[in-house]
């Protein structure tokens, strides 16, 4: 049988991986970072990342979140 997750199941994993993709970075930017993804303003967002960290970073970042 397949797992079944609860919606508060999902919020805090979805949290828990954000926290491990910015670890290295400072508390400010982590704070900005995660208004601009909780946004969904989906190609917007990305816009918003890549002009936040630059486009390595941000391609680097993005690929952090999708590997968890």
């Amino acid at each position: 049988m397949g797992e079944v997750f609860r919606p508060e199941d999902v919020a805090k994993g979805r949290k828990r991986l954000f926290r491990k993709a910015v670890r290295d970075l400072s508390p400010d930017l982590r704070d900005a970072i995660w208004q601009i993804i909780e946004s969904g303003e989906g190609m917007e967002s990305q816009k918003k990342l890549v002009k936040l960290l630059g486009e390595e970073k941000a391609k680097h970042f993005l690929r952090k979140l999708s590997q968890f």
